[in-house]
C-alpha cells in the first residue's frame, strides 16, 4: 500500500469541469453573443480567469486533456492525437481511451499518493486510470452512437459504479450527455465525497462541429452546460473548502469546405486501391484531426514512394486548403508528434476529412466548425476560470498555456508539484 503523504492544511477540495471547445469570449463577452451563462460569468467575477489559454498541437480533445492533467505537451505525455491507430484504412479506428498510454505522472496519481480520493466522469484518456470512482470516456468504435454504448463504458468503469449511476440517474433517449454527466457527478460527490473530481462536458463541442461555433444550437448547448455547472455549484456550496475550476481544451473555428488529403495520397499510389472495394494500407499512415492532417512512414519508404508523397504535398498546397506545412523542426518546438513526417495546418474555412474518394475539395455537408489547427491561430484559444478559497476575485491571469493548468490544480490540492514531470509553475491565483 502507498503511504499517504502530507497534504497542506489549507488545501482545497477540487471540482474540475471541462467544457469541450469553449472559447473564453463565450463567457467574457457573453452579452455580445446573446448568451445566458450566469454561472460562468459569476465564477469569473468571484475568481481568477485567463483572457486566453494557448492549447497544444494538434489542438484536439485527447492530447489537450492529457496535458491538462500532466502539465506537459504531447511529445512528453505520448498522446499525440485522438486516434490510437495510424491506419486510415481501418474501418473503425480506436481512440486513445486508456490512461496507460500516458507516459508521465498524472494528477490522479499524485492525488492518490497523497491519500486523496478521486473521481472522474467521461474524462478523456482515463480508462484504467488509478481513480477511485471512474466512468471513463470510451466506446466501441463500431457503435452507431457512442453515447448509447453503455456496455463498453460500464465494462471499463469502477466495479459496479456504472450500474449504480444508471439506477440513480435514470437516463432516457431524450436526456443529453451533459445532463447525464452532471447528474452522475452530483451523485458521486454526495455519496463518496471525493477530494478531486474531473468532469468532461461535450454538448457544445458536438453542436459547434455540426452547426458552427457561434450557431444558435451550439450556444444553446453551452447554456445547458452552464446550467449543469450551476447545479454542481449548488451541490458543493455548503463546503467552504471547495474550489471550482472551469476550463476547456481548445477553441473553435467556422468552416465551409472539406478537404480530403487521402484522396490525393491514394491517387499517387500511396495506398493500394487497384481493384479493391476499400483502400488497403501500404507504408504510409495518416491521422485527420479537423484543422490538421498528419502523415507517417510506418516503414522505410522507397525512393519512388518518397517522391509520390512530395508530389501529393505539392498538389495539396495548390488547392488552397493548406495554411502551413508544419515540419519536424517546428513540431519539436511545439512539443508535438515526433514521428510525423509533417502535419498540415488547415487554411481558414477548410477542414480535413478521412475521405479517400471524390474531389479533393468540396462544400462541407456535415461540419460547420472544427479545431485542431496550430494553437496560435486566433479563435483556437481555450479557457480557464478558478474560484474558491484563497483565489482573488476578478483576477485577470492574462494569456496562459495549457501546460500551466496541472501544476495549478496540484497546488490547489496541496500536493507537491515536483511530482509532476512539468517545468511549468503554478499560476498565482491569490
Amino acid at each position: 500500500m502507498v503511504n499517504a503523504k502530507s497534504v497542506a492544511a489549507n488545501s482545497a477540495r477540487l471540482i474540475v469541469l471541462s467544457i469541450d471547445g469553449m472559447h473564453p469570449d463565450l463567457y467574457r463577452r457573453a452579452h455580445e453573443h446573446g448568451l445566458k451563462t450566469p454561472n460562468l460569468q459569476e465564477l469569473a467575477r468571484c475568481g481568477a480567469s485567463a483572457t486566453a489559454v494557448e492549447s497544444v498541437f494538434p489542438s484536439t480533445t485527447y492530447p489537450a486533456h492529457a496535458t491538462l492533467v500532466t502539465g506537459v505537451p504531447p511529445r512528453a505525455h505520448g498522446i499525440y492525437s485522438h486516434l490510437a491507430s495510424l491506419d486510415p484504412t481501418e474501418p473503425a479506428r480506436p481512440w486513445h481511451w486508456f490512461a496507460a498510454a500516458i507516459r508521465v505522472p498524472a494528477l490522479w496519481s499524485l492525488a492518490r499518493a497523497h491519500g486523496l480520493k478521486t473521481a472522474a466522469i467521461s474524462w478523456p484518456v482515463s480508462a484504467g486510470a488509478p481513480i477511485d470512482y471512474n466512468v471513463p470516456e470510451i466506446w466501441d468504435p463500431a457503435a452507431p452512437d457512442p453515447y448509447l454504448d453503455f456496455q463498453t463504458v460500464a465494462h471499463h468503469s469502477t466495479s459496479r459504479l456504472f450500474e449504480e449511476l444508471l439506477r440513480a440517474v435514470k437516463p432516457s433517449s431524450h436526456t443529453g450527455p451533459d445532463h447525464l454527466r452532471g447528474e452522475a457527478a452530483i451523485h458521486i460527490w454526495r455519496k463518496y465525497r471525493p477530494d478531486v473530481m474531473l468532469v468532461h462536458f461535450v454538448g457544445y463541442d458536438q453542436q459547434a462541429h455540426r452547426y458552427g461555433p457561434r450557431a444558435r444550437e451550439a450556444l444553446a448547448a453551452l447554456e445547458l452546460a452552464d446550467h449543469e455547472i450551476g447545479r454542481l455549484r449548488a451541490t458543493v456550496s455548503h463546503d467552504d473548502r471547495v474550489a471550482v475550476v472551469v476550463l476547456s481544451d481548445h477553441g473553435f473555428l467556422p468552416v465551409e469546405k472539406e478537404a480530403a488529403p487521402l484522396a490525393i495520397l491514394a491517387q499517387e499510389g500511396l495506398f493500394d486501391m487497384k481493384g479493391k472495394k476499400h483502400p488497403e494500407l501500404k507504408r504510409l499512415g495518416a491521422v485527420h484531426a479537423g484543422g490538421s492532417f498528419a502523415v507517417f512512414w510506418l516503414e522505410e519508404p522507397s525512393s519512388p514512394e518518397q517522391q509520390a508523397l512530395e508530389r501529393a504535398l505539392k498538389q495539396l498546397k495548390e488547392t488552397g486548403a493548406v495554411a502551413e506545412v508544419v515540419g519536424r523542426d517546428k513540431l519539436e518546438r511545439l512539443g508535438s508528434d515526433p514521428d510525423a513526417e509533417w502535419i498540415l495546418d488547415a487554411a481558414p474555412g477548410y477542414f480535413f476529412s478521412d475521405r479517400f474518394s471524390g474531389p479533393m475539395i468540396r462544400k462541407a455537408d456535415k461540419d460547420r466548425g472544427t479545431h485542431g489547427q496550430l494553437p496560435g491561430r486566433a479563435g483556437m484559444e481555450a479557457a480557464f476560470i478558478a474560484a474558491g478559497p484563497g483565489i482573488a476575485a476578478g483576477k485577470d491571469l492574462g494569456r496562459i498555456k495549457l501546460t500551466d493548468v496541472a501544476p495549478t490544480l496540484a497546488n490547489l490540492l496541496g500536493v507537491a508539484i515536483d511530482e509532476l514531470a512539468t517545468d511549468a509553475e503554478p499560476l498565482s491565483l491569490a
